[in-house]
C-alpha cells in the first residue's frame, strides 16, 4: 500500500536514490502533466506531455552487421523496426543464416551416411536394423535372463535397472554429487529384527573440513545413552561413536517431557531460564527479591509481593486524574487511559473548497505530534502542518479535500 501524500514534497537538492518508477500493465487515468510509469506489458518507460503519454525509452533507427548481405534492421519511423535476412543451406564457410529445415536436412544426411557395427555372442546382443542407423531406426541390445559378472565391472555412461537391486558384499561405495531415492525412510542395522545387542550406534556419519583440518560427524541414536546424538570432531571405534556435542540451529521445539538438565546441572526451585548477553545462551537463574519486592521460590511456583509506592519506595503507585496526566508535571502517579486521552485530540476535516484549515487542539503547547490520514482508505497522508500557537495548528493541501475526508490526530509530548 502506498503512502499518500497531499502536497509537494521539497528535498532541497538531496538526491532520490534507489527509486522505481510506478510500474503499471496500463497507462494509468486521469494523468498530469509530467506523471510518468513504467509499462510492464511492453517494459518501456512513459510520461505525460500535457496530452498524451509518450515513449522515454527512444526509437530504434536503423541497426546493421558487418555483413551487410546477412542480417539488416531498419525502419526510419521507428518504433518496430523490420528485420531481413538471407537464409541458405548449411556449408562448410557459409555466412547465409539455415532454416531449422535446412540444419534438420544436413544433420539426417551425416547421420545416415554412419554405420554402426556391434560384436557379440549368440544370444547376448541383437542389433533389429543390421548395424546401421538411420532415421528412425532403432538399435535394441539384449542380454539373457540372467547374467553373472566374474570380474569387476565399468559403466562409463548411464545404467537403468528396472527390477530389484541386490548388493551382497562388505562394502557399498557411491561417488556421485546427487542421490535420489524414492523410499522415504532409510531402515539402518540389517534387514532383520537383530536377536540382542550389538552395542553399536544407529546414525549418519559425515566428513567436512572446519577450514583447519578433516573432521568426522554424527547424528543419530547413542546405544549407550538411549539418546538421540549430534556430534562434532566425531571419532567412530567400531560404530560407537564419541565427540564434541554439536549446536543445533531450529525453528522451533515441541516436548512432550521436560527439561532436565541446563548446562549439565538440573534445576531447582523457582528457577528461571535467563538469557547472558556475554555468553549469548539462556542459563538457569533464581530471581532475588528487589526494594519493596518480595519473592518466594517453590517448586513449579513463583511469588512476588509489592509494596505500596511513595517519593522514597518503589511500589504499588497511584492514579493521577485527568487534569494532572494534561498537566504532566507530576513525576509520582501513573496515567490512566483517559488521562492519555486528555493529551491528545482527534478530529475530521475537509470542506471540499478550503485547502488551509486551522485545527484548535487546546493542548497549550507546540511540543505536539501530528498525525493525518484518509477516513475512506485508511492510508496515513502527508500535508504540510504548521502549530501555529501552543493551541492551535495549520494543515494545507494543494487540493481540498472533500468534507470530513481527512482525521487528524495530535499528541502532547513532554
Amino acid at each position: 500500500m502506498a503512502i499518500n501524500f497531499l502536497n509537494n514534497i521539497d528535498l532541497n537538492k538531496n538526491e532520490l536514490q534507489n527509486v522505481k518508477i510506478h510500474v503499471l500493465s496500463t497507462a494509468p487515468s486521469s494523468p498530469v502533466e509530467g506523471q510518468m510509469y513504467y509499462n510492464s506489458t511492453d517494459n518501456k518507460l512513459y510520461f505525460f506531455d500535457g496530452s498524451s503519454f509518450v515513449d522515454a525509452s527512444g526509437d530504434i533507427k536503423s541497426v546493421a552487421t558487418s555483413t551487410s548481405t546477412t542480417l539488416t534492421i531498419t525502419d526510419s519511423a521507428g518504433p518496430n523496426p523490420s528485420i531481413a535476412t538471407v537464409t541458405g543451406a548449411v556449408t562448410n564457410g557459409g555466412t547465409a543464416l539455415a532454416t531449422g529445415d535446412q540444419i534438420y536436412d544436413f544433420v539426417i544426411a551425416q547421420i545416415g551416411a554412419s554405420s554402426i557395427t556391434i560384436n557379440g555372442t549368440t544370444n547376448e546382443v541383437e542389433v533389429t536394423d543390421g548395424g546401421t542407423v538411420n532415421n528412425g531406426d532403432t538399435v535394441t541390445i539384449g542380454l539373457p535372463n540372467d547374467v553373472t559378472i566374474g570380474n569387476d565391472l565399468t559403466v562409463t555412461n548411464d545404467v537403468t535397472v528396472t527390477g530389484d537391486l541386490t548388493v551382497n558384499g562388505t562394502t557399498t561405495t557411491v561417488n556421485s554429487n546427487t542421490v535420489t531415492v524414492d523410499d522415504p525412510v532409510f531402515t539402518l542395522g540389517g534387514d532383520t529384527a537383530p536377536a540382542s545387542d550389538d552395542n553399536k550406534d544407529r546414525g549418519i556419519e559425515f566428513r567436512y573440513h572446519d577450514g583447519s583440518s578433516a573432521k568426522l560427524g554424527f547424528f543419530g541414536y547413542d546405544d549407550s545413552t538411549d539418546k538421540f546424538t549430534f556430534l562434532t570432531s566425531a571419532t567412530n571405534s567400531s560404530e560407537v561413536f564419541s565427540g564434541t556435542k554439536g549446536n543445533l540451529d531450529i525453528t522451533g521445539l515441541d516436548l512432550s517431557g521436560s527439561i532436565t538438565s541446563i548446562d549439565g546441572a538440573a534445576p531447582t526451585d523457582g528457577q528461571l531460564l535467563v538469557g547472558n548477553t556475554s555468553a549469548g545462551d539462556m542459563e538457569l537463574a533464581t530471581l532475588t527479591a528487589g526494594e519493596a519486592i518480595d519473592i518466594t521460590n517453590a517448586a513449579g511456583a513463583i511469588t512476588v509481593a509489592a509494596e505500596d509506592a511513595t517519593e522514597s519506595n518503589k511500589g504499588v503507585v497511584e492514579l493521577a486524574t485527568t487534569a494532572e496526566a494534561l498537566t504532566g508535571t507530576d513525576t509520582s502517579k501513573v496515567v490512566t487511559p483517559a488521562g492519555l486521552a486528555a493529551r491528545s485530540f482527534s478530529a475530521n476535516i475537509g470542506d471540499g473548497s478550503a485547502t488551509s484549515i486551522v485545527v484548535t487542539h487546546s493542548l497549550n503547547t507546540r511540543d505536539v505530534v501530528i498525525q493525518l490520514y484518509d477516513n475512506s482508505s485508511f492510508d496515513t497522508v502527508y500535508a504540510d502542518v504548521v502549530r501555529t500557537t501552543v493551541d492551535t495548528a495549520t494543515i494545507t493541501f494543494t487540493a481540498a479535500p472533500a468534507s470530513n475526508d481527512i482525521r487528524v490526530l495530535v499528541t502532547k509530548i513532554d
